[in-house]
């Protein structure tokens, strides 16, 4: 198996996809487009191009500062978003394979950054940048020297206002550039790197990207075949996952410990790993990854010999491939199918599968499969003992691999020449192709012996590090003695201080009962001595400031204020008149009229619930509030329920039922919430129950007054120092409806008459 040529777009898409969580965007779209672009780039450009083309870009009064806040109009753009959709387009075309295009993308999102001076982001598109000609061009060479000029302009530009934000770039560059020195070759200043870039790590104090880092320094480790480091490694990042519940990690991880243990050809817990790995990846539809773990577990099958079940989830990684379009692994998938079909003895399957791979290896320019197909296609052409084109192809397939410098496949090409060789009774030849296979395998051993050397290191500064920890508990034991005495004197001094603590206690303790008998006092006196409602004595404007002020707080918790909340309270009041309890008083003395206030009262408390209200507001008047969700209410509606609430009282008493209620909503005005208070409120409906009480004298029996402004009432109308006259003045003009339960005409009392004044 050849998995080493796809580990590096592995390592990248594993490492790039972490990185853009930690990223927030202030538009939905945005983070939608984000979420989509691993698995579905497709999507993530068609978003942001649909985004950048239907808004328009708005200017910010200060375009350095980061908007958490969404975008609340639908059709513009701030630069910053501007910007970070050209990201998001640029890495879904790098996804897609068209690195022209995400190039000139992401430079045209530098620009727009340096445009409007927002640092970050010009730093952040430089990164970008790098990555593509990295990850899309191979060039490797270019994206160092881009690396090192943005180190040199970090350093010299205007500090970014947020110190995070500058270590972030600074670590996300030393990560990328240790990224691109491990894919060339260069082990010692990777780690020096890694090891450089963990000390912006400690100060971020984030435990994902901890994880992250243990991971990706793992996956160097197993690169480079130190295998115990990137076990070390990866086992760290697994555990610190599985302790921060990190699900994506956890998979991220079992991935990765599986390909270890493949490599180390421990089958069955590879198994494990890639089995868990795939489970999550097809649960959440993560189609790249699962298609690399379908593929790895195929390996693992295959180096088993359980070639059918090897056979069955290269198709189905092949599959997933197709849906992704990705040409590379289709094409190395095909020679993986052919390889099992070989060990199987059907070659025509074997020849149609490397022919397969070998066009898409070409179409898309890539020498390594080009070369594994030649090498296979001669291991075919042995089997079937064509053996002069067996060798034409082993040659072919090992001269390509000596130029792209593939060992692993030349160690297999020359192996298979030499028998082939053999085979035609050329043993010189075979001879000579077994002496360059030991060579190489030589070379392949020599690399092992430095890892296994460094390895050894390794654990020697383990055991240095014990023998150290072994003096330190030495060490310890004997401060511990000396410390002994200073524990007693800290035993007094706890002693001392757990007395002061429990006179604090019974101190609060005191407080607290106060404050309770203060909070009951605080609760009779607003609420009404004879009915046991709620009064409103808030209401009062005579009040001192100072008491008005300290009691603030009380009347909204307690009692809950007559408007809460002005910009969205939408309220229905009634102020109503109940007769009969002015006649009990008169007719039958005070005690049975303070019994029966009592009864009404905790009628009224039983029969009114949450979210409605209801105060005593004088000797026979009440308020009651509701909440009113849609303005346009019949107010006979409200009209009718108060007095069925009177009658289901009153009738089985056989007393008077009679009601005079007068009506109004708040916002009275609808075009001004706040242009009338409470007080004022309550001014307009003592009007409204006023009039009642002088129809109920023409017509005996229950009436109702309603009055509103209509919605085009400008608030100017009822500025002034007498609400009523307002009122009466609107009438006048029509800017206040009226509403009654009688045809008769309303005479309103004379003080609300336009040509006298109210003092």
């Amino acid at each position: 198996m050849n998995f080493r040529g796809l580990f590096l777009s592995g390592l990248v898409l594993l490492t790039t996809s972490f990185d853009l969580q930690a990223k927030i965007y202030s538009s939905p779209i945005l983070t939608e487009a984000h979420n989509l672009l691993v698995n579905q780039p497709e999507r993530t450009l068609t978003i942001t191009q649909s985004y950048l083309e239907q808004r328009r870009l708005s200017q910010p009064q200060d375009p350095s500062r980061v908007h958490l806040s969404g975008e609340t109009d639908h059709s513009t753009r701030t630069p910053l978003n501007t910007i970070n959709a050209l990201q998001l387009q640029a890495q879904a075309l790098s996804l897609l394979q068209r690195p022209e295009q995400a190039i000139s993308v992401i430079k045209k999102a530098e620009k727009k950054a340096l445009d409007n001076k927002l640092m970050f982001n010009v730093f952040e598109s430089r990164i970008l940048l790098a990555k593509f000609y990295w990850v899309n061009l191979s060039n490797s060479a270019t994206a160092l020297k881009m690396l090192n000029t943005l180190s040199t302009d970090m350093k010299h530009a205007q500090p970014i206002k947020v110190t995070r934000q500058l270590q972030e770039l600074k670590y996300q560059s030393l990560m990328l550039r240790a990224l691109i020195e491990s894919s060339i070759g260069k082990d010692e200043a990777a780690e020096k790197l890694f090891i450089k870039a963990k000390g912006y790590l400690v100060a971020f104090d984030d435990k994902d990207e901890i994880i992250n880092y243990q991971l990706t320094l793992g996956q160097h480790y197993l690169r480079h075949d130190h295998y115990d480091m990137a076990l070390d490694r990866l086992l760290s990042g697994y555990w610190l996952a599985v302790e921060n519940d990190d699900q994506p990690q956890i998979a991220r991880a079992n991935y990765e410990l599986a390909q270890l243990f493949e490599e180390r050809h421990v089958f069955d817990k590879a198994l494990e790993h890639a089995t868990q790995a795939g489970e999550f990846f097809e649960r959440y539809k993560r189609t790249q990854q699962l298609a690399r773990t379908l593929t790895l577990i195929a390996s693992i099958y295959e180096q088993q010999g359980r070639y059918n079940l090897a056979l069955v989830h290269y198709f189905n990684a092949l599959d997933q491939e197709n849906q992704l379009k990705h040409d590379v692994r289709s094409a190395n998938l095909r020679l993986n199918i052919a390889r099992v079909y070989l060990h199987l003895y059907n070659y025509p399957k074997t020849e149609q599968y490397i022919v397969q791979a070998r066009n898409l290896a070409l179409q898309s320019g890539n020498e390594n499969i080009v070369a594994e197909s030649q090498i296979l296609q001669g291991q075919l052409e042995l089997e079937k003992g064509e053996l002069d084109d067996a060798i034409t192809s082993l040659q072919a397939g090992l001269i390509s691999a000596s130029r792209i410098g593939a060992t692993s496949l030349q160690l297999m090409g020359e192996s298979i020449l030499s028998e082939a060789f053999e085979k035609q009774n050329d043993y010189y030849n075979a001879l000579l192709s077994q002496r360059r296979y030991e060579q190489l395998y030589a070379g392949k051993q020599k690399s092992a012996n430095k890892s296994n050397t460094e390895v050894f290191k390794q654990q020697q500064k383990m055991m240095e590090r014990s023998l150290r920890l072994e003096e330190m508990e030495r060490e310890q034991f004997i401060n511990q003695n000396a410390l002994y005495k200073q524990q007693q004197i800290s035993l007094a001094l706890i002693g001392v201080l757990v007395i002061m603590l429990l006179l604090l206690w019974r101190r609060q303790h005191i407080n607290k009962q106060l404050k309770q008998q203060l909070t009951k006092l605080t609760t009779d006196y607003y609420t009404h001595p004879r009915s046991g409602l709620r009064n409103l004595r808030m209401l009062n404007a005579r009040l001192a400031n100072s008491l008005q002020q300290s009691s603030a707080n009380f009347e909204q918790w307690h009692l809950g204020e007559i408007i809460n909340e002005p910009l969205s309270d939408r309220l229905r009041f009634a102020l109503f008149e109940v007769s009969f309890l002015k006649r009990i008083y008169l007719e039958k003395g005070y005690q049975q009229g303070l019994t029966a206030e009592k009864e009404f009262g905790n009628y009224l408390q039983q029969q009114v619930l949450e979210p409605a209200r209801i105060y005593h507001f004088s000797d026979a008047m009440f308020l009651y509030i509701e909440p009113n969700a849609r303005l346009s209410c019949d107010p006979k509606q409200l009209a009718d329920s108060m007095q069925q609430l009177i009658d289901n009282y009153t009738l089985p008493l056989n007393i008077d039922n009679s009601l005079q209620i007068g009506m109004a909503e708040y916002p009275f005005l609808p075009r001004a919430y706040t242009a009338i208070n409470d007080q004022e409120l309550i001014d307009i409906l003592l009007m409204t129950v006023n009039v009642g009480v002088r129809l109920n004298d023409k017509q005996p029996g229950s009436n109702w007054v309603h009055i509103c402004a209509i919605d085009a009432a400008p608030a100017a109308s009822f500025v002034g120092d007498n609400i009523r006259r307002s009122c009466i003045e609107g009438i006048a003009k029509g800017l206040v409806k009226v509403r009654s339960s009688t045809n008769n005409e309303i005479i309103w009392n004379y003080d609300h008459n336009l040509n006298k004044d109210i003092n």
